[in-house]
This record gives C-alpha cells, sequence and structure tokens, in this order.
C-alpha cells in the first residue's frame, strides 16, 4: 500500500463468502434409490436390478446474510452428485430424476443417472452409499464478486441380495 492511501476496511474474500454458505440452507444429499428398497419384503435391492438414483434438492438456491458487517447475495447452483456406491465403484451424475411411484416397466433403467450391482452385499454387512452434491457459489457483496465450489456428503446403509425364482409344474 502506498503511503497516505487509507486501507480498505473490508473488503470481502472468499473465505467470508465461505462463512454464510449454511445460511443457504443446501438440501440433506441423503442418497435415494428406486425402486425404494423399505417397501419390499426383503428390504433389499437385488443384484442385477437396475436402480435410480438422485437426492432431495432443488438445483439452485439464492440468500442474502450478512458476516463480519458486510452483506453477502449468494447463489449456489448443483452442478453434480457422486455417488459411491459401497462396492468399490463411483457413479457421477450431472442430471437425476426422481423414481416415479407407479412405473409402467420395472426394471427400466434411469434415464439419467443409474446403477446395477454385480455383487451382493456381505450378510449381516450392507453397503454404506455416499452421495457428495457438488455446488457452484457465485457471491457479490460491497462490489467484490467471486466464486467458489462447495460439496456436502450424505451416506446410508444398503443391503443389496440375490432373489431366486422356482417354477413348479
Amino acid at each position: 500500500m502506498a503511503p497516505g492511501q487509507a486501507r480498505q476496511a473490508s473488503t470481502p474474500t472468499d473465505d467470508d463468502a465461505r462463512g454464510v454458505v449454511a445460511r443457504l440452507h443446501l438440501p440433506d444429499p441423503t442418497p435415494r434409490f428406486g425402486p425404494d428398497p423399505s417397501v419390499n419384503e426383503w428390504n433389499m435391492l437385488a443384484v442385477g436390478f437396475p436402480i435410480w438414483l438422485w437426492t432431495d434438492q432443488p438445483t439452485h438456491l439464492t440468500t442474502t446474510a450478512r458476516n463480519g458487517g458486510l452483506t453477502f447475495n449468494l447463489t449456489a447452483t448443483w452442478t453434480s452428485t457422486t455417488f459411491t456406491m459401497g462396492d468399490g465403484h463411483s457413479k457421477t451424475c450431472t442430471a437425476t430424476t426422481v423414481y416415479p411411484p407407479h412405473i409402467d416397466k420395472p426394471g427400466r433403467p434411469s434415464p439419467t443417472c443409474g446403477y446395477v450391482y454385480s455383487e451382493i452385499s456381505p450378510v449381516g454387512h450392507p453397503y454404506t452409499v455416499s452421495a457428495e452434491t457438488h455446488w457452484r457459489i457465485d457471491w457479490s457483496s460491497s462490489g467484490e464478486r467471486g466464486t467458489f465450489d462447495h460439496a456436502i456428503t450424505g451416506s446410508r446403509s444398503l443391503d443389496v441380495g440375490e432373489l431366486q425364482s422356482l417354477v413348479n409344474g
């Protein structure tokens, strides 16, 4: 700074903006599956059966919040979700589709984000499936602007088993 030049008291930075991200109330990224394993008698998904993946979320959120005497305008835009499937594989999706409650053709693959397990989960040890949602955060405050990436993770357990049928007759 040159002699005699006044230092600005509060120039907003990415770190200041990160301090108000919690006020965006980004949605819980718990992975969701279709079909829902909790509605069948086995409480599991079947190996070899196409499942749909998504998280409950809006794709765009905005808020205005204060931090350290500065007012920030924040916009969060969902960019992708990485699902870690618990079996050593992962899948990154830039679009997801919620599984319809009354699908006309069960077993139809997701049009946007799906997965097929090729191995059952060990008995008594369900897979831990995590979903990491990725967001681009754009901010402005006091004439300054910035962008940074932000991610949050949620997880749940999932049993994957094998279904067998026997035809008599």
